[in-house]
């Protein structure tokens, strides 16, 4: 059950990211550097830097690699099944 009430909870943080957290994560998770979050977004270095502050904070992790682990973990959580009686 405990597996259940992370996913959620982690549901939950996921969605107080703002549209542009969301987009610096995504992009993070393709292995881009700040500098080119920052131009493929069209913002500048440090703003990249102020958003992924806002990440680690909201999703309770410490740097990239958490947030890596921790949206794969998400990812591929074994959903509960029921079994349908007879």
């Amino acid at each position: 059950m405990t597996s259940i009430t992370n996913t959620c909870s982690y549901h939950i943080r996921l969605s107080s990211l703002s549209k542009r957290e969301h987009q610096v994560a995504l992009k993070i998770l393709e292995g881009l550097s700040n500098k080119s979050i920052a131009a493929h977004l069209f913002i500048s270095e440090r703003t990249v830097k102020f958003h992924c502050a806002n990440i680690y904070r909201k999703l309770e992790i410490r740097n990239r690699s958490a947030l890596m682990a921790s949206y794969f973990r998400y990812l591929y959580q074994p959903k509960e099944t029921t079994v349908a009686n007879g």
